[in-house]
């Protein structure tokens, strides 16, 4: 069996990965960076510093690959640079150019031509920052420095885990038009796909994105969403016309489902909203294990008869409770059964390839298991996408563990980062907790009766389809939230099987 899954990941999904999106360009920025470490000064972002004698790295990469596996507390934790030049090139000409990080621990700073262009606290969420404004025509100098050394005001303030530095997950750059589906928000997709009143007669599907125009003039343009199985995926850039029809896009056999289309008018440097719905007959439901179906949904912006900005995303239907019985999945008891998961490897640390995840994975399938947490904190994006394509059910974390500090910048980086992974992760199908604290041993305290309870409502603003959870190992734990949070989920971890 294990053989077999590990096949198929190997071979079936590269497929998949980076779906078509037309109009804008992704461009990876993994190899050949200058880094060192330790050195806590400022002067590495200087266009003139000699960097000629550090080491030359890929990315993903981290400085803890080996000492911080031994258990101890004993590794690094201090500041190390990345640097790169960046030569211009014609296609930023007219263009909005952002950087983007899908990880770096525990904190980052960037720096383009030595101006800073964004810092990101957190470790394990992506970030994006526009640098089109600091960009000039020639050699152009990306600094980063990245720091995880213990910060009061950033989580995780403890744990049984390395907080591993270093950009450990892929590093790119995204050219995109002046209008644009949103990338300044929360390094989210800007798709965002809700799935309501699911059941095996029907479905509702709403299609949310909010459209940029960031040039200095309004734009007339056509926003289209579309709904098809995905055995009917033909790429954007084939299509003779962009202001198609979409119902005469494909073949006789009609597996386009719905498409919803507006044109809208959007004032200079300013945005509007793309918010429709469609409802679908005899849905195929995403039924774990034993069928984890999905759709795509492309969102295309076009103007003058030229596509200028698209996304793809997969969304699965379906439909689950948990009551005193345990979990259902569209209506059937479904009991749940995995394992937690960490991401770091032998000798690797957190700077571990696809290859490595699928892997873990292959593991976790061959085992049996139809669950994966995710601790204790937000993981790489891919292996949310093994969980929805593979059918396994996923719990989802923020690293609230080991501990909470009282300053008011913690708390609002707390909630940032929940932001972050809801936003980052909203169209995921295996989703179906959002994980609030690990094992907090101030449960019984009002500071973090405070904080769960902001938390949970901030999860269910941003999210009102899917449950909150807590893991707790204290008897405490489970009387101090679960009456307050009721009727939204609150369970002890050994309820379920992690």
């Amino acid at each position: 069996m294990k053989k077999q899954i590990l096949f198929i990941i190997g071979i079936i999904l590269p497929l998949f990965v980076g779906a078509s999106e037309v109009g804008r360009q992704v461009i990876n920025l993994n190899d050949n960076w200058k880094f060192f470490c330790p050195d806590t000064s400022n002067i590495p972002k200087s266009i003139n510093f000699d960097d000629s004698a550090w080491e030359t790295i890929n990315i993903p990469h981290t400085w803890n690959n080996k000492d911080a596996q031994d258990g101890g507390d004993n590794y690094l934790r201090s500041v190390g640079w990345y640097r790169k030049h960046l030569h211009w090139s014609d296609a930023y000409e007219g263009k909005r150019v952002y950087l983007e990080c899908l990880g770096a621990c525990l904190m980052a700073v960037c720096f383009v031509n030595e101006d800073t262009v964004g810092i990101h606290k957190g470790g394990y969420t992506a970030f994006r920052f526009d640098i089109t404004s600091k960009l000039k025509k020639g050699d152009n100098l990306i600094a980063i420095k990245v720091d995880n050394r213990k910060n009061q005001d950033i989580i995780p303030l403890g744990g049984d885990f390395s907080v591993m530095g270093g950009i450990y997950r892929n590093i790119s750059l995204v050219v995109a038009d002046p209008v644009h589906i949103d990338l300044s928000d929360y390094a989210s997709s800007g798709l965002y796909l809700t799935t309501r009143h699911v059941s095996e007669r029907k479905a509702d599907l709403e299609i949310r994105a909010k459209i940029v125009n960031d040039s200095f003039e309004p734009k007339t343009v056509s926003l289209c969403g579309i709904l098809k199985h995905p055995n009917s995926f033909q790429a954007i850039a084939e299509i003779p016309n962009p202001l198609f029809d979409p119902n005469t896009m494909y073949s006789t056999k009609h597996k386009l489902l719905k498409s919803v289309r507006k044109t809208v008018t959007i004032p200079a440097n300013s945005s509007v909203e793309f918010k429709e719905t469609i409802t679908i007959s005899n849905p195929h439901l995403w039924n774990g294990k034993a069928d984890p179906y999905r759709y795509l949904v492309e969102l295309i912006v076009s103007a003058n008869g030229k596509i200028i900005d698209s996304i793809s995303q997969h969304v699965g239907f379906r439909y689950y409770e948990v009551t005193k019985d345990g979990f259902f999945l569209n209506g059937k008891l479904y009991p749940l059964r995995g394992v937690n998961r960490h991401q770091d490897w032998y000798n690797m640390g957190y700077a571990i390839t696809q290859n490595e995840h699928n892997i873990d994975f292959g593991i976790i399938y061959d085992v049996g298991a139809n669950a994966i947490r995710f601790a204790h904190y937000p993981h790489d994006p891919y292996i949310y996408d093994l969980c929805d394509r593979y059918g396994l059910i996923a719990w989802a974390e923020i690293p609230v563990v080991g501990g909470l500090g009282t300053s008011a910048e913690l708390k609002e980086g707390v909630k940032i980062q929940l932001r972050e992974l809801i936003r980052q992760q909203y169209n995921r199908p295996s989703i179906c907790f959002w994980s609030l604290q690990n094992e907090v041993r101030e449960q019984e305290t009002a500071q973090m009766k405070v904080l769960m309870k902001d938390l949970n409502n901030l999860a269910h603003i941003e999210d009102p389809t899917r449950l909150t959870v807590q893991a707790s190992n204290h008897a405490v734990g489970f009387g101090c939230f679960c009456l307050e949070l009721v009727p939204r989920l609150v369970y002890r971890r050994s309820q379920f099987c992690f």
